[in-house]
């Protein structure tokens, strides 16, 4: 497994259980009626604060983690951070998909908006559709870097 295989799984794993802690505590919340009253944004807005720089902190270590195991348990020399014409392709690639699931959210966001969702709605498009191209810019890397082209 090369080291961008290794930091595309843990990205995934680690996008995969964020995405499901978020989706919890949304219903949990929703339950307890915090979204029921006028500051429905604020709560949800104060609850996201907090998550997205513990998911990038979480990412962060749990990618240093899994490659100081990996390589204790492979014995394999330290990895290389060449970056070469191919790397640039894929993270071109995987961009794309970023910006397909984010624009298109924004998108969904604008028309729903339009037609009398809630504000509260549209901000969880828009932050579930940017979660779900970060999900997919991983996947398309994963995938690119398997196949090779």
């Amino acid at each position: 497994m090369t080291y961008q295989d290794r930091n595309n799984v843990v990205s995934i794993l680690i996008n995969l259980s964020v995405d499901a802690y978020i989706i919890l505590k949304l219903l949990e919340m929703n339950a307890a009626g915090l979204f029921d009253g006028p500051d429905a944004v604020n709560v949800w807005a104060r609850m996201v604060v907090w998550v997205i720089p513990i998911s990038i902190a979480a990412t962060i270590g749990g990618t240093i983690l899994f490659n100081i195991a990996y390589a204790i348990f492979t014995g394999d020399p330290k990895p290389s951070f060449k970056v070469d014409e191919r790397d640039r392709m894929f993270d071109m690639r995987s961009f794309v998909a970023v910006a397909v699931f984010a624009g298109g959210g924004f998108v969904l966001t604008i028309i729903g908006l339009a037609i009398g969702w809630s504000a509260l709605t549209g901000f969880n498009i828009i932050f579930f559709s940017m979660a779900l191209g970060s999900l997919a810019s991983d996947v398309v890397k994963f995938i690119s870097y398997r196949r090779g082209y």
